[in-house]
């Protein structure tokens, strides 16, 4: 902890993943947006000029799944079964609440209820593009596991520093008044 004072730009190795994370899941939210724009366009083709609505709708992807993940981040990155049964509501409710607020940002009342009509359109239409995005929050998953395993090795530390020594006999004894002390033994 003392190193995070010293140190503020210099992130542990849990925090360096979860950066990451953030990293892969807003680029591969970028991607999505591209190929539901290109769907929305009428053109599947990737090659083709962008024009500065097609940027932002792409900027507003990215914005979406950065808030998805940060809005989901609670059930990602438990071990165990039920971390995995909370690891998928985690992925669902980022899919959803990511589409939700890039299509907000998109257009802001349309795109809010295509947002995920749209999201999920594409990933029929891509199934390659459906693999992608559920390795990526899987990946998520296994990095916020690294994280939530280090805070509680930091947790426990500071918990194991806090613990009251106890001394010997000798040093427990009533030092206000010995003579109390001597009888009770």
């Amino acid at each position: 902890m003392k190193e995070t004072f010293i140190h503020p730009l210099r992130p542990t190795a849990g925090e360096r993943r979860l950066c990451a994370a953030a990293v892969v899941v807003g680029l591969c939210g970028g991607v999505l947006s591209f190929f539901i724009v290109a769907q929305m366009g009428g053109t599947k083709t990737v090659f083709r000029s962008l024009t500065q609505a097609d940027l932002w709708f792409v900027a507003s992807g990215i914005l979406g799944a950065l808030g998805g993940l940060y809005l989901g981040r609670q059930w990602l990155g438990y071990a165990g079964a039920t971390g995995m049964i909370r690891a998928l509501r985690g992925i669902i409710a980022v899919s959803f609440v990511g589409t939700l607020i890039g299509g907000t940002l998109a257009l802001p009342f349309y795109g809010t209820m295509f947002g995920p009509l749209m999201f999920v359109l594409t990933l029929v239409d891509h199934p390659g593009l459906a693999a992608l995005w559920l390795a990526t929050l899987i990946a998520c998953h296994l990095l916020f596991k690294v994280w939530r395993k280090e805070r509680a090795q930091r947790a426990e530390s500071a918990v194991a520093a806090r613990r009251p020594t106890y001394f010997g006999p000798r040093t427990q004894s009533n030092w206000l008044t010995p003579r109390l002390d001597k009888k009770r033994r």
